[in-house]
Parts: C-alpha cells; structure tokens; sequence
C-alpha cells in the first residue's frame, strides 16, 4: 500500500545578482545547441527569444550584440523544459 507523506520546500532566496555580459553570451550559445538539437526553426528561435528574425541572424553569425536584462532573462527560461512546453511551438 503506497502512503503519501507532506513534505515542506522552502523557496530559495530571491538574487538580484545581476547576469553579466560574459554569462549571457554562454546563454545564447548554449539556447542555440538546444535549439538545434531540438529542431527549432530559426523563426522559432527568434519568437522565444523575442528577437527579430534578422538580428537572431546576425547573432547567431557571431555578431552578437548588447543583450538587455529581459533577453537576459529569456535565456534563463530558455533553458527550462523545451519549447512545446512554453506554448510557443506546437509538438
């Protein structure tokens, strides 16, 4: 007989560390292995990246420009589960 026992998880601390330039570069490079290891178009990639397509290009060249806080963040989800997931891309 299977027993069901309550346990208690406490959220970690909340760090406004910001991320720096060097960590969001690893990010994007490491979003575009899993995105080609996905499948994901590059249109894809740009819409869950909220990056217009020809500047998803550009940086996916290498030319990566100044990423903000909230491209920032992206990464950091985009890292999390896979895109069918997100509700972005259908299985």
């Amino acid at each position: 007989m299977s027993v069901l026992s309550q346990i208690t998880v406490e959220p970690k601390p909340f760090s406004s560390d910001p991320i720096t330039d060097e960590e969001a570069g690893a990010m994007f490079r490491a979003a575009l292995n899993l995105f080609r290891l996905w499948g994901v178009t590059d249109d894809q990639a740009a819409v869950i990246l909220d990056l217009p397509r020809r500047t998803f290009a550009r940086w996916k060249s290498g030319e990566v420009g100044r990423i903000g806080r909230d491209g920032k963040a992206r990464q950091g989800k985009a890292r999390q589960g896979s895109p069918t997931s997100w509700g972005y891309i259908k299985p």
